[in-house]
């Protein structure tokens, strides 16, 4: 239990806007599934919020706190593996041509964004599985433990 603590206090104090340096396989699941774990538990605040501005603004801020500690969390744990950032780009590539193919009307435009976005989610995931580099490696010292 401890070790999920300071997980879950390195990502969202230590480490918030940092996406410099190594995360672990354990840092980076464990804070996956504590972010899983938030937005199933405040969903229900968002769908009761419709008539409450005050729970959706609350809602909001918390998923975006959590949406950016995973985003760096997830660069970190690409650090790890000694890949850059740029791995995630097919993601936010496929995620970009959805939105312009909706607003203009073009249907092989979102299956394209759709096929992109999945594809890319699907390799970033797998690479976040992979284990990460003995010793330092281009961004920096061994990622930390927790016990």
């Amino acid at each position: 239990m401890h070790a999920i603590l300071a997980i879950i206090k390195t990502c969202l104090k230590d480490k918030l806007f940092l996406a410099a340096g190594r995360a672990g396989r354990m840092e980076f699941w464990g804070f996956t599934l504590f972010a899983i774990l938030i937005r199933i538990i405040l969903f229900p605040l968002n769908m009761i919020s419709h008539g409450a501005m005050l729970l959706g603004m609350v809602y909001a801020i918390i998923n975006f706190v959590i949406f950016v500690a995973h985003y760096t969390a997830l660069i970190r744990r690409l650090h790890d593996t000694n890949r850059s950032a740029v791995h995630v780009a097919p993601v936010f590539i496929g995620l970009l041509l959805i939105v312009g193919a909706v607003f203009s009307s073009i249907p092989m435009l979102v299956m394209a964004g759709e096929v992109l976005s999945v594809g890319g989610l699907i390799y970033v995931l797998v690479l976040a599985v992979l284990p990460g580099n003995k010793g330092s490696n281009n961004y920096g010292p061994e990622a930390p433990t927790y016990r």
